[in-house]
């Protein structure tokens, strides 16, 4: 496992640079979450550039994403994953909760009123 996927895995999609996230939102919104305007969209250059290349590697990596074979175009795109899916649509608390098993939420409501709301100090 590499530093970048676990640092996915430990924060969620906040681990990846705002562009990228909704590059892959993007990309999850097209049918069967692949376009052939993919590289165009992602604005790193001209097509063919290192800098795409290196980031589809990347998310590769950390399984965003695969391979897929598209019909009507008659080639093969890169396609976002289900994981991705999974990624982008669970909030950070969810995400926690999704991958931590067996950790519990904490309901801070119940404990709001041991503590005065301005100094944060136990209440008497």
């Amino acid at each position: 496992m590499s530093e970048e996927f676990a640092r996915l895995l430990l924060l969620g999609v906040e681990a990846l640079p705002v562009q990228e996230r909704w590059l892959l939102g993007w990309l999850l919104a097209r049918p069967n979450r692949m376009s052939i305007a993919f590289e165009e969209v992602a604005g790193l250059g001209p097509v063919g550039s290192r800098a795409f290349r290196e980031m589809c590697a990347r998310w590769r990596e950390c399984e965003l994403l695969t391979l897929a074979y598209n019909e009507e175009h008659d080639v093969t795109l890169l396609q976002a994953t289900d994981f991705a899916e999974l990624l982008l649509r669970l909030d950070p608390v969810e995400w926690v909760m999704y991958t931590h098993h067996g950790i519990e939420p904490i309901d801070l409501d119940a404990y709001a009123e041991d503590y005065e709301l301005a100094g944060g100090e136990v209440a008497a």
